[in-house]
């Protein structure tokens, strides 16, 4: 090489006297910084006390804590990664402080602190809501159906396990009607003497045949005793449910998340394996309470707070529940719902119990051609409870047929909770609620869309409900970090900087 070449001088071998920090080579508002900072406010005192006292030292619970948060923030979600990552990324080789746990050691530390790693999620939000990120008065709660690490065939219900069964028991059968017609022809043609390994290839391979539908019969017998009471159940994650996912069906779990209007922030997260999220708006509620205690744990007095979800979350019994508490709702119902998007619903049909008039006086109703309805009983059905009205004199009306769908008289169920559907109704009807609604849009859906496009967490690969509940409570975690991070970078100073600013910080736009 030419010694007068133009280029500045370079050695990647040259050692150091007093060799800087490895944060150093970092900028001052990099990620890794805020997840550094981040881990150093939170009580480390539960993971500290599962620590053994005996044998080899263990990695610092800081140390993992870090690699887990930067590592779901960078799109590293695998412990194999992370160890990759170990040796020739400065930012994870910083949070380490160059010590190198293997990828064992890093899942080792997940799978074991499953509930401690879900309660720092509340750590990182307490520091979101010391930062002024969060209202606290408006929360928007919607869901996202999550691929599971399972595959959809390896889900049986009562039919395919009947099914399978039955072709199963049927080729045992056949098989064994074959077999004894080889056992004649092998004494005819081998004599009855010889070996069972000494026959053509072709027979010994059917009697593996055999042997082998006779397991699959008793792993469909396991089958049959792990269903029992359950709709279906995957083989491969037996926690995992059957999700409709856009036009396919696949084996997977419902992420819920209530995001605070304010900034974006996740004020709670679960996940569950229910195809439907009507049964999860109390929950994940009752998670967003417990979490602004925690939050102010000195404010006996907690403002009412406004729940904005989809109609996917709506009935009766929720908002009868929700009213009962300090919460202003804004749910649709699905006809409601339907109804303004331009949708026929069967609300649109002549003798639908809306075209009934109530007499709360006399509790019937009246039918538009003037019958009386008077009330029967209280009923049950899918766990709610409906109030039952049934018609004496309608077979004279011109429109019985039509009316009674072939029935002997008409009857209409009415929801204990009609009430509560009909003042939610009312009140969406408002330019204030209409306003206060479309907030979704700008708060929990953007959130939604930014685990799944940005971050690239589209599926689970851990298995089993409270894993999976970890996986999520990391990811959400992460987010608020992210959060945290893009505000100390508008505002140029460091996270432990922020902390102690006396006052209200200016909370710039970080959505």
């Amino acid at each position: 090489m030419p010694v007068d070449l133009n280029v500045k001088p370079y050695n990647n071998k040259q050692l150091l006297l007093f060799p800087p920090s490895i944060g150093d080579y970092l900028s001052e508002d990099d990620l890794a910084h805020v997840v550094n900072e981040a881990v150093e406010e939170i009580d480390l005192a539960p993971y500290c006390r599962k620590i053994s006292p005996v044998g080899n030292p263990s990695y610092h619970p800081a140390l993992m804590l870090k690699l887990w948060f930067y590592g779901y923030a960078t799109n590293t979600y695998s412990s194999r990664k992370i160890e990759e990552k170990l040796h020739k990324d400065v930012a994870f080789i910083y949070l380490a402080g160059m010590q190198k746990p293997d990828f064992k050691a890093i899942s080792e530390f997940r799978r074991k602190n499953l509930s401690e790693l879900e309660n720092s999620f509340v750590d990182i939000l307490q520091i979101c809501h010391r930062l002024g990120l969060t209202k606290l008065g408006e929360i928007s709660i919607d869901s996202k159906v999550m691929k599971a690490n399972a595959s959809i065939s390896r889900t049986y219900g009562e039919k395919k396990l009947a099914r399978e069964y039955e072709e199963n028991e049927a080729a045992i059968q056949e098989y064994l009607r074959k077999a004894g017609q080889i056992d004649t022809e092998e004494d005819q043609k081998y004599g009855p003497d010889r070996r069972g390994n000494e026959l053509p290839q072709d027979i010994r391979d059917k009697e593996t045949r055999i042997k082998r539908l006779k397991e699959i019969r008793g792993d469909l017998e396991q089958i049959r005793v792990a269903l029992k009471g359950k709709n279906s159940i995957n083989l491969t994650d037996k926690d995992a449910g059957t999700q409709k996912d856009k036009s396919r069906k696949i084996a997977g779990y419902r992420a819920q998340v209530a995001v605070d209007s304010k900034q974006q922030v996740i004020l709670a997260n679960d996940v569950t394996s229910k195809a439907a999220d009507t049964q999860e708006l109390i929950p994940i509620i009752d998670q967003v309470v417990e979490n602004i205690k925690r939050l102010k744990p000195t404010d006996t007095n907690i403002e009412q707070i406004k729940v904005i979800a989809d109609s996917g979350y709506a009935s009766g019994e929720n908002l009868a529940e929700i009213e009962s508490r300090n919460i202003d709702p804004y749910i649709p119902d699905i006809k409601y719902q339907g109804k303004r998007r331009g949708h026929k619903t069967d609300e649109g049909y002549e003798f639908h119990n809306s075209n009934f008039i109530y007499g709360k006086k006399e509790n019937c109703y009246i039918c538009p051609e003037g019958k009386t309805l008077n009330f029967t009983k209280v009923i049950r059905h899918h766990n709610k409870e409906y109030l039952l009205y049934k018609s004496s004199n309608c077979k004279s009306c011109a429109y019985f047929k039509a009316c009674a769908n072939g029935r002997k008289s008409k009857y209409i169920w009415v929801s204990t909770h009609k009430d509560f559907v009909e003042r939610m109704r009312q009140k969406l009807s408002t330019e204030e609620a209409k306003k206060i609604y479309r907030l979704r849009k700008i708060t929990v859906e953007p959130v939604l869309g930014n685990l799944a496009q940005n971050l690239g967490f589209r599926g689970f690969l851990l298995r089993g409900i409270e894993k999976v509940k970890c996986e999520y409570s990391l990811m959400c975690t992460t987010h608020n970090i992210l959060k945290i991070a893009k505000f100390i970078k508008q505002q140029g100073i460091g996270l432990k900087k922020s902390l102690v600013m006396p006052g209200p910080l200016a909370v710039v736009d970080t959505s």
